[in-house]
């Protein structure tokens, strides 16, 4: 049984004796949301909400086996703190929590540091708290999480933004009114995700949304729609989809295919699809 190594991302669940060491997944999205549906899953099958504590430990023991059917998990009796993602489920108390870290890096900008995600595993609303602090940082939907680049864009924009400025995400108001924003955010539209970038200016009372690659303006963005990323997703959705001339705006370079996401399966060395 392997004791040894760092990196990567680990898995902790409570009752079980073994953490689950998974070196390859380096990035937080490649786990975050298909161990959260599996986590659901065990949960749904076994009955946690009504049958109580015995059913928890049946709904740990299910998840564990889980990843013991994922080559790319090995079990691991070491508690070491070397892991760049540490996941940890219980599922008597109904929590899901990742303690990760986040480099962010901007302009004349750089941060390295170690932020706690947590939530509910029946639950879609997740907060980040610095884990230096403890103080509250922002929040975040399931809806958010399954965008794609959210966890290497938006994430660690958000999280060094609010670190650097609590009141930031918070109240808004004349805070929010103070920043420069410069977002790339993914949006969904129908079975594609467009990409676009949401720019405000120091002292302005709006942002801007424009092509990612021609700069062109698509439309305004009021400062209260800053202060919840989600609405301001769905308010960007609602404007492409119902004005032709503005989705035009956003070239095809800028369009992906929506994908659906699944738990990461591997096979002779591989990482393959569920």
């Amino acid at each position: 049984m392997d004791t040894q190594g760092t990196g990567g991302s680990r898995v902790e669940i409570r009752s079980i004796p073994w953490q689950f060491s998974a070196r390859g997944y380096e990035l937080l999205d490649q786990l975050f949301v298909p161990l959260l549906s599996t986590a659901q899953l065990a949960n749904d099958l076994m009955g946690v909400r009504a049958r109580g504590e015995s059913s928890a430990e049946q709904a740990a023991t299910f998840m564990a086996g889980e990843l013991l059917r994922d080559v790319s998990f090995i079990p691991v009796r070491a508690r070491e703190e070397g892991a760049f993602h540490l996941y940890q489920l219980d599922f008597g108390a109904d929590t899901f929590e990742v303690k990760t870290s986040v480099f962010s890096g901007q302009t004349n900008k750089e941060a390295l540091f170690r932020v706690k995600v947590q939530g509910r595993i029946r639950g879609d609303k997740f907060q980040v708290l610095d884990s230096t602090t403890g103080a509250a940082l922002f929040s975040f939907t399931r809806f958010e999480a399954e965008k794609r680049d959210f966890f290497v864009r938006e994430f660690p924009f958000l999280a060094h933004e609010s670190r650097k400025d609590p009141e930031l995400f918070e109240h808004g108001g004349d805070v929010l009114a103070r920043e420069t924003i410069d977002l790339v955010l993914g949006i969904p539209l129908s079975r594609e995700l467009v990409t676009v970038r949401v720019e405000k200016l120091a002292g302005s009372l709006e942002a801007e949304v424009k092509s990612p690659t021609s700069d062109a303006a698509i439309m305004k963005l009021s400062l209260s729609a800053l202060n919840n990323i989600s609405k301001a997703v769905k308010i960007i959705a609602e404007y492409l989809a119902a004005n032709p001339s503005a989705r035009k705006l956003v070239d095809s370079s800028s369009v992906v295919p929506q994908t659906e996401t699944v738990v990461p399966q591997q096979k002779n060395g591989e990482v393959k699809p569920g």
